[in-house]
């Protein structure tokens, strides 16, 4: 009798320290997840044990047709991070939350993250969000009008396209030659 018991108290799950567990839900749904959570946590009276939420998302330029707008971008589809205490009553109540596949880990035991990689992936959305990073509807071959620079109201054609820095080397003729010439999205449009 006395080994059943061991072997249902290793079973359970305790950890008193707030720590951070990286769940996989359905794409797409992350928001409704952690309001659906919150709404079940907050009803069982568990709020003080599980802390905050975290949807890595960054701001992203888009540019089509003169027009820039900013559409924000998960940066990691279908996952969030939770900071939680982990019981055997809040892991039911987590994995139960609709729209939860499953927590990080093992298969009986969730794992939470290291704090160094947490950090990681926190400052990667701010260093994404500082640069705003910028998408384009530019390609290879498209003919384009120069916006700024010393080649203003000149036309070329685009030879190269550089979604991470935001660029594109357009080919202008400029006396008799045709020249290379780096400019940032903004600094071109469509002809």
């Amino acid at each position: 009798m006395a080994k059943i018991q061991e072997l249902d108290l290793n079973k359970q799950i305790k950890d008193d320290n707030l720590r951070r567990y990286v769940l996989s839900v359905n794409s797409n749904q992350e928001e409704m997840v952690v309001e659906n959570m919150k709404e079940r946590i907050k009803k069982i009276g568990l709020d003080t044990d599980v802390t905050s939420f975290f949807i890595p998302i960054v701001n992203e330029i888009i540019t089509r047709k003169d027009k820039k707008s900013i559409k924000p971008t998960k940066l990691y589809p279908g996952y969030l991070f939770v900071r939680m205490r982990m019981n055997d009553k809040i892991w039911y109540v987590v994995r139960n939350t609709p729209g939860v596949r499953l927590i990080i880990g093992a298969e009986t035991r969730p794992i939470p993250i290291e704090d160094e990689q947490y950090e990681k992936i926190v400052a990667e959305v701010r260093e994404k969000n500082v640069k705003l990073t910028t998408r384009n509807s530019f390609k290879v071959d498209d003919v384009v009008v120069i916006r700024e620079s010393n080649f203003k109201n000149m036309k070329g054609r685009i030879a190269e396209v550089d979604d991470l820095r935001g660029q594109v080397t357009v080919m202008v003729e400029f006396m008799g030659r045709t020249t290379p010439v780096s400019l940032s999205f903004d600094k071109v449009e469509l002809a």
